[in-house]
């Protein structure tokens, strides 16, 4: 068998699915992913903002597809993605988890926030893990993506429910490539240091390639700097 710390270079052309799907990295994603031949499927919780992004995508959209899911539900978050899962075709072999939510404040944070937040920036990606090994059991180089951001270990006063979901994911990831390890699907996250925006540093287009090429790698943990732009 193949394992994950041994997989087979160059990503396939299958089915990419991107959880928390939106004008920035989301979209920059699946234009990458369209160019390298895959099938796109976008899935968010807002139907109007859906129909946004096919629109954007423009050419390639024959082979996009969405799918309506609120990160801050894991738990119908995973029913649903597994049902889809099961039953698309080609098959997800690539997920990409690109959720987080800004929860204000630091020792007067509110704590049921902090907690929604975790479930839509952490439980809601295990959830989404748990729908789509299934079916890449039997894939050649299946690959699980998780969007990571530097306030995992800079942590800041404005926002510390942000710092947790980060912090987390990062747990996450490596603990779910672990537990595949004997199977040929890896965890990868990706650590944006910076903020994104268009035509700087940290443009989408350029962290979207570096997720991309992520998925060649045998190491679970990257950053992105912004460096060499």
């Amino acid at each position: 068998m193949t394992t994950n710390s041994q997989m087979p270079s160059g990503h396939s052309a299958g089915r990419v699915l991107i959880v928390g799907a939106g004008p920035g990295l989301g979209l920059a994603f699946a234009r990458r992913a369209l160019t390298g031949g895959s099938h796109v499927t976008l899935a968010a919780r807002s139907p109007e903002k859906l129909e946004g992004l096919v629109s954007e995508l423009g050419a390639g959209g024959d082979r996009v597809a969405t799918l309506v899911v609120d990160a801050s539900q894991p738990t119908t978050l995973r029913d649903t993605v597994s049902s889809y899962a099961d039953a698309c075709d080609p098959a997800i072999d690539c997920a990409l988890f690109n959720v987080s939510a800004w929860v204000p404040g630091g020792l007067d944070s509110d704590l049921d926030a902090v907690s929604s937040g975790l479930d839509a920036g952490v439980v809601a990606a295990l959830a989404m893990t748990q729908a789509v090994v299934p079916r890449m059991l039997t894939q050649p180089s299946p690959r699980i993506l998780f969007t990571g951001g530097g306030t995992a270990d800079s942590p800041m006063v404005a926002s510390i429910g942000l710092g947790l979901q980060k912090a987390a994911l990062r747990n996450l990831a490596i603990a779910l490539d672990k537990d595949l390890r004997e199977t040929t699907i890896g965890v990868r996250t990706l650590t944006i240091r910076g903020t994104i925006a268009p035509g700087t540093a940290f443009d989408p287009e350029r962290i979207a390639g570096a997720l991309w090429d992520v998925c060649d790698s045998d190491d679970v943990v990257h950053e992105f700097t912004g460096a060499d732009a």
